[in-house]
């Protein structure tokens, strides 16, 4: 079997996800939902991961990159860029998915 490539979250990818979980434990008060929100994601990095195209493709005018691919993270959407050639998963952003996508994409690449 094909090795597991690596991963990294941007600092933005990493930000969104210290407000989600914060956002899902403290405002909601809801410690449990968020290490399940957390686990879920992990699942879906691991997924990316060893299928890295297995991401639906992001087809928006403001991401010039069309290797750049989503999923679905409960209500959340995770955006990543597969490198082939450093066989590395790159997590762009984790966004709530009813926020406005053309903002969130057009600050993709900045």
């Amino acid at each position: 079997m094909k090795s597991k490539w690596g991963c990294q979250l941007t600092q933005k990818a990493d930000a969104d996800l210290d407000e989600i979980v914060g956002y899902i434990a403290v405002e909601l008060a809801n410690p449990k939902a968020a290490s399940d929100f957390v686990d879920k994601l992990q699942e879906v990095i691991e997924e990316a991961r060893a299928f890295p195209e297995s991401g639906s493709p992001v087809n928006n005018e403001f991401v010039p990159n069309t290797e750049v691919r989503k999923k679905l993270v409960g209500n959340y959407i995770m955006y990543y860029l597969p490198d082939s050639v450093e066989k590395m998963i790159l997590i762009l952003r984790i966004v709530y998915g009813r926020r406005n996508m053309d903002e969130i994409l057009r600050q993709l690449n900045g």
